[in-house]
Order: structure tokens, then C-alpha cells, then sequence
């Protein structure tokens, strides 16, 4: 329970870094000249588990054909890995003007979980 309380204590100092900013402008953050964005560390770990789930799925299926699909893997890996990302992207572009900054504070506060995770499990991993 003490590790429980200690995660939640980091990501709520990192959602508080990261959420200040926008909070400390007034009762209207102002509204973002582009539309909202995948992070990229949410992008980086969408291309991870998309990408091997792809390949751990062509594996099983070159054997259950019998066929040997190697070559074309990696073209198919990137190409779901790509549309993916692009479709994450047009849902994220549908976001109206004024409901922006808080889907921006929701990414950001979703990769401050997952950081504090991966932080976590890290020094975790060293005793």
C-alpha cells in the first residue's frame, strides 16, 4: 500500500507541474492556434504495442499458413502502426475550439501517469 501512495504522490505532483500553467491564466485558457495533438510519447507507445501485436499476429499466422511472411512484416507493421496514429490524429483535429485545452491537460496528465509508472517500475527494478 505504501508504493500505492507513493505513485499516486508523483503523479499528482507531475499533473499539478503540468496543469498549473494552463489554470494560472484566468477562468479561459485561451484557445490553441492548431488543433490538438497525439504527444509524442503517446505516439511512441501506440507504434510499441501496435507494433508488436502486428508482428506477434503475422508470426502465428506464417505458421498457421505455412508461408513465410519476413518481407513483408515490417511494410505491414508501419502501415497499421501509420493509420493508427493518423486516425488518433483526425479524432483528436474534431476536438472543438473551446473543449481543447482540456482534452491538451487530459494527453498530458495520461502521459504523467504512464511516466510515473514506467519511473515506478524502474526504480523497482533496481532493488
Amino acid at each position: 500500500m505504501k508504493k500505492f501512495w507513493s505513485v499516486l504522490l508523483i503523479v499528482m505532483v507531475l499533473a499539478a507541474v503540468f496543469a498549473v500553467p494552463v489554470f494560472a491564466q484566468g477562468e479561459n485558457p485561451p484557445a490553441p492556434t492548431s488543433p490538438v495533438e497525439l504527444p509524442v510519447e503517446l505516439q511512441a507507445l501506440l507504434a510499441a504495442v501496435i507494433g508488436y501485436l502486428v508482428t506477434q499476429g503475422l508470426k502465428s499466422l506464417s505458421k498457421l499458413l505455412n508461408a513465410d511472411l519476413t518481407g513483408w512484416a515490417a511494410a505491414i507493421t508501419a502501415s497499421v502502426v501509420t493509420t493508427v496514429i493518423y486516425f488518433f490524429h483526425a479524432i483528436l483535429s474534431a476536438v472543438p475550439a473551446e473543449a481543447q485545452p482540456s482534452v491538451a491537460i487530459t494527453l498530458t496528465l495520461i502521459v504523467s501517469i504512464l511516466g510515473a509508472f514506467g519511473v515506478h517500475s524502474a526504480v523497482k527494478g533496481k532493488k
